[in-house]
This record gives structure tokens, sequence and C-alpha cells, in this order.
């Protein structure tokens, strides 16, 4: 497998993006919004989009891997 620098850079990028959204899911709902419905609505709707692209990457993958 040829690793390539847009790859690393990509790593890199999620790496960040899901540390940025841990600490937003944890502080503000355990100092501020533990009862905002609000909050609980955009945490699930943030799960529904990244899961689903998250397949979607998985099936590119797959799909230039010829599998």
């Amino acid at each position: 497998m040829k690793i390539t620098t847009t790859s690393i850079k990509a790593s890199t990028l999620h790496t960040a993006l899901t540390l940025l959204w841990v600490l937003l899911l944890i502080f503000p709902t355990l100092l501020w919004w533990r009862e905002s419905v609000l909050w609980v609505a955009l945490m699930s709707l943030w799960a529904n989009i990244a899961s689903h692209w998250a397949a979607r990457e998985a099936a590119k993958a797959k799909e230039a891997a010829g599998l």
C-alpha cells in the first residue's frame, strides 16, 4: 500500500477534527448543556452524518482497491 502526503494530511485532519469534537462533546455537555434537548439533537445529527460519511469513505476505498 502506497502512503501519499495527501493521505497523511487527511489522516492528520481527521485526527484533529476528532479531538475537537471530543472536546466539544465533553466540556459543554458536562458544564452547561446536560439537560438541553437541542444539544442532544445536534449530537445525534452529527453522529448520523459522521457515520454515513465514514461508510461512504470506506465504500470508496473498497472500490478503489478493487474488492
